[in-house]
């Protein structure tokens, strides 16, 4: 059955040839004439109509098979984001950072600041969102400031589906940020997890809002900045980001 679409060009060379055969041997006008060469043309017509629903069917197969590939293609490359990050956490601490840790505990901080509690409890809330969470396609990210570690925030925000651009030559990285611009065909699941990610990091966000002008580049495209006009106001809380029903 597999070499059948290989034959069927020769099937049809054949029957044109017997028709060609018929149509010069036998008197058009009689009945074996037309008897013949009717019959020859249903049986062409048949294996015609055959073949092409044999390539449709080839056709569909391949459309599922190019799907599949990408499905796996995809897989491999979530699950080693997902490895990469899990690398990058649990890399040790450099002695300038413990150094760094030991200094802040002798100037009194505990653990129940609120600039650790509300990471820890970003990270909660991401963990929770990402439990239903599935990368539909991919999104672009933009600005992540100098304030964290950018190779693992960069990491975290692959395992979500984001692809982050990187600054260019002529532009100055935010040296902090307190706000996030989203893209209109974003979902709200999409915007909450980028947040929280910045959050769980340390960012200091104070507002999320549309883009002011959607165009084609930044519709499922996120942007981070700092803006001096929302440095006053109350920062987000993590319960505030995790329920909302829209941002606006």
């Amino acid at each position: 059955m597999s070499a059948l679409p290989y034959l069927l060009p020769w099937i049809l060379l054949l029957l044109g040839i017997g028709l060609a055969a018929a149509v010069k041997l036998l008197p058009l006008k009689s009945i074996a004439g037309i008897a013949v060469n009717v019959t020859l043309l249903l049986i062409m017509l048949g294996v015609a109509i055959y073949a092409n629903v044999i390539r449709s069917q080839q056709v569909d197969l391949l459309a599922e098979k190019d799907n599949d590939l990408a499905e796996m293609e995809q897989w491999k490359y979530s699950h080693l984001d997902k490895l990469t990050l899990i690398l990058a956490q649990l890399r040790p601490p450099k002695e300038e950072e413990l150094a760094l840790m030991q200094q802040l505990i002798s100037f009194g901080w505990v653990s129940g600041n609120p600039n650790i509690l509300r990471a820890q409890q970003a990270h909660q809330a991401r963990e929770r969102l990402l439990e239903s969470h599935t990368v539909e396609s991919r999104m672009l990210i933009k600005g992540i400031p100098l304030t964290v570690d950018s190779h693992i925030v960069e990491l975290a925000l692959k395992e979500i589906g984001f692809i982050v651009l990187p600054y260019r030559e002529d532009e100055q990285p935010e040296a902090d940020a307190n706000i996030l611009y989203f893209g209109r065909d974003m979902t709200l699941p999409e915007i909450k997890l980028a947040a929280l990610t910045l959050m769980q990091a340390g960012v200091d966000l104070k507002a999320i809002k549309p883009f002011p002008k959607a165009t084609q580049g930044n519709l499922r495209a996120i942007k981070i900045e700092w803006n001096k006009y929302y440095e006053g106001r109350k920062s987000l809380a993590v319960e505030e980001v995790e329920t909302a029903k829209g941002f606006n």
